[in-house]
């Protein structure tokens, strides 16, 4: 995806002609009324006839403002929601970026409105406005309305105005007179209390007016700009009458490398006080402000997000999956359809990213949505998006989370498109090609050309039903949207005409504005308004807890929300069929709280703060469970951590589906010196040899050194094993050798093993191991024939230069001295087995053989059954996967031994299936001598390539020549995309993606069921029992090694999960929230005084300790 195209075509405009260049959607359930044999959706827009809203937000080039100039000229305008007349409807006010042209409409009942904009005084005297939000600024008991404008350049003028309700259905601009009359790029505006003094103060979200592909230095963050830095603004006006800027002596960043896109308010971390959170656009980074509670803000967004999205354009915070705490949605401007995939340029090449990264200090971005989980409190959040199905829906602008089938849970609906997208590869192409014919002539008729040639970006509302927990299923079509297409920008919602379901309101651009009647059929609701004292008459920020059947719904009353809007100032809770409700727990901005008891379903229910009492406790209400795990300071005397060696694999083969020499490090844990206490060896890279540490009596560990050669140091130790190989009654040390840096018969390839000398110390043996020179991964050990000593299991992984062909796998038979010899192949067959990840011995028909488990990546789960010393093959049929690490346990308690098998995991761009397995074709399709990989994926019965055209070149030239244009193939099949040449391939496919468990029945078949979702969020790269009976497990991963396009693979905290014999399914429990980082082994260590020790291996980076909770 050539993005830095599309940026030195933005920069290259601004450097020859200062012409700002950028360019840039549900609701859940499925219902079907059938009428009069018709089939009606969910939401019906309601015709102008009915509703008499005829507003649209139409604009026009003219000479000097077009996207050519101002690079958001085409991100449309806001609309808000609320009652600003108390008569219990909601009233709708749309934003246009014409002047005079904004709208008020009073709700009349019924869905018919009255234009009352012109006797309200409200249309607006900016010439460009963006984002409006409703709130009572001046505690009267009335909703106000805050105007964002655009002003002061691109001929553009105007400032944001404060429009104060008079409650006569007129409004007085009073914004100079309240100190908020700012005149600058201003995207939108929020009132919240966050010094919770009990009147609303405002941030005003604010965007750079700078080329983007100039701001590069993150060290500009703490440089002042006049017209893009952000506001925060403190309520003084009981004693100045006038809001105060305090954006500096709060920490609030205020310059121009911010293109504020999205703002939202709440109380993430549950203390009792509002954070912010900033969608920045761009190479910045999103800001995450956590509230100090002493009227200062820390922004601390990357120690608790691990990515965001790239282009962050709207966001919205809800408790999606009804844990109590709040998460995150950021849209961005990933598409879904294949064929505007292909032409779209999004993340950048690996060379530029990790230039933005390591010497321009930004955080980890990715083009497309990110719906990001709280962990708890806000300490850390997974991002989940692609595994909820919701990271792709075009070029968004507003999501909004809110229950619209009153089924009790969070639905998505994002509106999406553009008047015209500019990212589009072959517009980039095509505008760079006439830059170079027409030189520095940049003339209007330049411009209009430019213009004229860019494609349309027209879409649909996106809907995604959710089911209250992490999965959303788009029900865009059956809900009525998918179509309507346009240019479709703010949103917002509210029970229109009061049926007790939440209606939607969307603002369009160049067409007009949708009012969408919600008609699903009667479900127990409950609608919550709040009275708050003087200061506050609405409640803002206030809290509603409603429990009802052994059910929490959590919601937080923040009126700004989506993308240049606000919403309505009742909450609303869908009940489903539930006719009671328990109780509903109330928590006021200040803290006080009150609790109303079986209040009546369907109805309104009015909450007054004058009931309210106490001071809420949240340390009581979330309650710390006792912990899975309690981190305890590092046990080493010396400070060791595993250092990755400097290695791009890319550079080999860049077309691999990801990198192979990230693996490590394995640990292997024994009492070396038996002394009657565990020591434990880690795996090194290649240049950083790995360690052993000897245990004392204090629990320590002690470093021991083990001589080696140089030679041995440049080694990558892939694994290793402890086993008594000479049989002298001490544990010896098996140490595998690969990576993915040297090629085969490279002497760094030697597997090494290294004697026990009866004192505990290990020694180099020499001429023990046969000559294996090639890319290992692991080593399992057994005496497979049943003659007193030790065999050893070597598996074979990719080669380097040669990722896809199978490689052998040895199995080295100990002659009872400890040398080791290949077995032949009429013991076991294991000449070009595959490229193995993982393998394990177990006797799993219980004849008192040990049999041979082995997978890896395009491998079957591969079971050698051993009958007296030979094996024969059995496969577990449909088990294809890209598999990573097996353990072996009995699982269910059935008494026989089942297999826990991590694969890649479900949040992934990747998609697979036993009927549309994802698929790698491996060949030297351009005959250069390379061979080269195409990953492809199936949609609706078709193969398309993982990648587009332009990553494919870099590996395949052939194809530049063959297609000139990104729309010749985008969209098109692989075997078409590579005509000719798509023959003689090596076919390798994975049919699984999800870690699972196969559950042995005992009749020598295997029952194959997913790990819990929360297992699924990364590569599982180990698996460890938590309890003596293996009742529950330990799963830990990510992965990193991966192009930008695909993403990081980061979202995996260590998960505890069980097997529920009842049920016969798989349960998620705890996690250890402060533990991120690619682990890639985990092991138990015993102690002096009976204590346990859990050690966390991490790739490049230290090892983390851990001892049970209580």
């Amino acid at each position: 995806m050539l993005i830095e195209s599309a940026l030195y075509f933005f920069k290259t405009i601004y450097m020859w002609s200062s012409k700002n260049f950028k360019f840039f959607s549900a609701l859940a359930i499925i219902f079907l009324l059938i009428s009069c044999n018709k089939e009606k959706g969910l939401f019906t827009e309601m015709p102008v006839s009915q509703t008499h809203i005829s507003f649209r937000n139409d604009i026009k080039e003219k000479d000097g403002l077009s996207i050519l100039y101002y690079l958001y000229f085409y991100n449309g305008g806001g609309v808000s929601i609320g009652d600003i007349n108390n008569d219990s409807l909601p009233d709708i006010y749309f934003t246009a970026n014409t002047k005079g042209n904004n709208k008020l409409y009073l709700n009349k009942g019924g869905f018919q409105f009255e234009d009352i904009t012109n006797q309200a005084g409200v249309s607006g005297s900016s010439d460009w406005c963006s984002g409006s939000t409703m709130a009572d600024v001046n505690a009267d008991g009335l909703l106000d309305i805050y105007v964002s404008s655009v002003s002061n350049k691109y001929g553009l003028k105007g400032r944001n105005e404060l429009f104060i309700n008079n409650g006569n259905g007129t409004f007085s601009e009073k914004a100079n007179q309240y100190g908020l009359d700012i005149s600058c790029f201003t995207t939108q505006s929020v009132f919240f209390d966050y010094d919770r003094d009990g009147d609303l103060d405002c941030y005003i979200l604010n965007q750079s007016h700078k080329p983007h592909s100039n701001i590069i230095d993150t060290s500009n963050r703490h440089k002042y700009d006049t017209l893009s830095g952000d506001r925060l603004y403190r309520n003084d006006l009981k004693n100045t009458g006038k809001f105060t800027d305090v954006s500096a002596s709060a920490g609030i960043y205020q310059s121009a490398l911010g293109y504020g896109l999205g703002i939202a308010v709440a109380d993430l971390n549950n203390d009792g006080w509002d954070d912010i959170y900033i969608g920045n656009d761009f190479h910045e980074n999103d800001y995450y402000y956590i509230n100090q509670q002493d009227g200062s803000f820390k922004e601390e967004g990357v120690k608790h997000f691990r990515h965001y999205s790239r282009f962050s354009m709207g966001n919205d915070i809800a408790d999606y999956n009804n844990d109590g705490q709040l998460d995150l949605i950021t849209v961005d401007m990933l598409p879904s359809d294949e064929k505007i995939l292909k032409t779209y340029g999004s993340d950048e090449n690996p060379d530029i990213y990790k230039v933005k990264l390591e010497m321009n200090g930004f955080q980890k971005q990715y083009s497309r949505n990110m719906l990001q989980q709280n962990n708890g409190n806000g300490i850390s959040f997974s991002e989940t998006g692609l595994q909820s199905g919701v990271s792709a829906t075009d070029w968004s602008w507003s999501p909004l989370l809110a229950d619209f089938d009153n089924d009790g849970n969070k639905d998505l609906v994002i509106t999406s498109g553009i008047v015209k997208r500019p990212v589009d590869m072959d517009y980039v192409n095509y505008i760079s090609d006439m830059q170079r014919r027409k030189g520095l002539d940049l003339t209007d008729q330049f411009d209009q050309e430019a213009i004229d040639n860019m494609p349309d970006g027209s879409s649909h509302p996106y809907l995604f039903m959710g089911n209250g927990q992490s999965d959303f299923k788009d029900q865009s079509k059956l809900w009525g949207l998918e179509t309507k297409k346009g240019y479709f920008t703010g949103s917002a919602y509210a029970d229109l005409d009061n049926d007790g379901n939440l209606d939607l309101v969307i603002n369009a651009l160049n067409g007009p504005a949708m009012i969408l009647k919600n008609n699903h059929p009667p479900k127990n609701h409950l609608s919550i308004s709040f009275k708050g004292d003087s200061l506050n008459s609405f409640g803002i920020s206030a809290k509603a807890y409603v429990f009802q059947a052994n059910k929490m719904q959590y919601q937080q009353l923040m009126l700004t929300r989506g993308f240049q809007s606000s919403s309505d100032t009742r909450l609303h809770f869908g009940l489903d069929s539930i006719k009671k409700i328990d109780s509903v727990l109330i928590v006021w901005p200040d803290q006080q709280y009150q609790v109303i008891k079986n209040p009546e379903p369907n109805k309104a229910l009015l909450v007054q703060k004058k009931a309210a009492t106490g001071v809420f406790q949240y340390e009581s209400f979330f309650k710390n469970e006792s912990p899975l795990l309690v981190p305890v300071p590092s046990p080493l005397q010396v400070n060791w951590q595993h250092l990755e060696n400097e290695f791009f694999d890319y550079n080999v083969q860049y077309l691999i589906p990801h990198a192979q020499s990230t693996r490590g490090p394995k640990m292997a844990v024994a009492d070396v010196n038996k002394d009657g206490l565990e020591d434990f060896y880690v795996c090194g890279a290649s240049t950083h040899a790995g360690a052993l540490m000897m245990q004392n009596q204090n629990g320590k560990f002690l470093k021991t050194n083990i001589a080696i050669t140089d030679r041995i140091r440049m080694t990558e130790e892939v694994d290793a094993q402890f086993f008594d190989a000479n049989n002298d009654g001490w544990l010896d040390l098996y140490v595998a050798s690969g990576g993915y840096v040297f090629e085969d018969e490279n002497p760094a390839l030697a597997d090494q093993l290294y004697l026990n000398d009866g004192k505990g110390n290990l020694v180099q043996a020499m001429n023990r191991l046969p000559k294996i020179l090639s890319n290992k991964s692991c080593v399992t050990v057994a005496d497979i024939d049943q003659d007193g000593d030790q065999d050893v299991f070597v598996g074979g992984l990719a080669a380097a230069k040669s990722y896809g062909l199978p490689q052998d796998s040895y199995l080295l038979l100990n002659d009872g001295k400890g040398y080791f010899s290949k077995a032949p192949k009429k013991i076991v067959a294991l000449d070009k087995l595959g490229m193995v990840t993982t393998a394990r011995f177990a006797d799993l028909d219980k004849d008192g053989w040990q049999d041979l488990v082995v997978t890896g990546e395009w491998m079957s789960v591969k079971i050698f059954l051993n009958k007296k010393g030979v094996f024969s093959l059995k496969e577990i049929p449909a088990s294809t996967g890209l598999w990573q690490n097996i353990e072996i346990a009995d699982v269910n308690g059935d008494g026989f031994l089942d297999l826990l098998a991590g694969n890649w995991g479900h949040n992934s761009k990747l998609y697979s299936g036993k009927e549309s397995p994802l698929k790698l074709y491996v060949k030297d399709f351009d005959k250069n001598g390379s061979l080269e990989q195409i990953m492809c994926y199936t949609q609706d019965g078709k193969e398309y390539t993982f990648l587009a055209k332009d990553e494919l070149e870099r590996a395949l030239p052939v194809l530049k020549k063959a297609y000139l244009k990104y729309g010749e193939v985008a969209g098109k099949t692989v075997d078409y995309m590579f005509y000719d040449l798509f023959k003689d391939y090596l076919e390798l496919k994975a049919e699984n993606l999800g870690s699972t468990c196969f559950l042995n029945d005992g009749k020598g078949g295997f029952i194959k069921k997913e790990l819990p979702a929360e297992v699924q969020l990364a590569p599982v790269f180990s698996f460890l029992g938590l309890d003596e009976k293996n009742k529950s497990f330990l799963a830990a991963g990510n992965f990193y090694g991966t192009i930008p396009y695909e993403g990081r693979y980061d979202a995996l905290l260590p998960t505890q999960f069980s097997f529920n014999t009842q049920k016969s399914i798989f349960q998620s429990g705890k996690t250890i929230p402060l533990v991120n980082g690619e682990i890639r082994d985990a092991k138990w260590i015993k102690q002096p005084g009976g204590k346990k020790l859990l050690i966390l291996s991490r790739n490049n980076a230290e090892m983390l300790f851990f001892q049970q909770g209580n």
